[in-house]
């Protein structure tokens, strides 16, 4: 292991929390999580459920097994956040007319509905947490994030 990295490993024999980035990375979504759900208790939604609304509207029509993969979740996870939502509303699912292995899910009007009220409400948790930040510092901070996504999709 290379020395120039070294303070900012767990395994460091000087380690600091406040040191080893996925420390942050992880305690700034928990926190992010933490306010969106805050937030969107007015309109009785969480985050997880309101990720599969948004994944929805980028990918139309998605099987669960994409919106799993989109979601980063467990297939499980993912299917019983879909029949949740449909028992309320939110989504409908058929079968595929290809494959009825697959199950397709789109989101209805009233889940279009739901995404632009909380949309704003998440909106709002972003505003708050770029505050002090100047757009290009966002741009940097993203391309960072996105060149360690790739170095660790290897």
């Amino acid at each position: 292991m290379s020395k120039k990295y070294a303070k900012y490993l767990p395994a460091s024999d000087n380690i600091q929390t406040s040191n080893f980035p996925f420390y942050w990375i992880t305690q700034i979504h928990q926190k992010y999580v933490e306010n969106v759900d805050h937030v969107l208790k007015k309109y009785g939604m969480d985050n997880s459920r309101r990720r599969v609304l948004a994944a929805l509207l980028t990918r139309p029509n998605a099987s669960v097994s994409e919106l799993s993969e989109v979601l980063i979740s467990k297939m499980s996870t993912t299917t019983k956040l879909v029949y949740r939502l449909k028992d309320e509303g939110y989504v409908d699912t058929h079968s595929c007319p290809e494959d009825a292995r697959i199950t397709r899910v789109v989101l209805t009007q009233k889940g279009q509905d739901m995404l632009e009220k909380i949309n704003d409400l998440t909106g709002i948790v972003l505003e708050e947490a770029f505050t002090g930040l100047t757009p290009l510092q966002i741009e940097k901070l993203l391309a960072q994030l996105q060149h360690i996504f790739k170095n660790l999709s290897h």
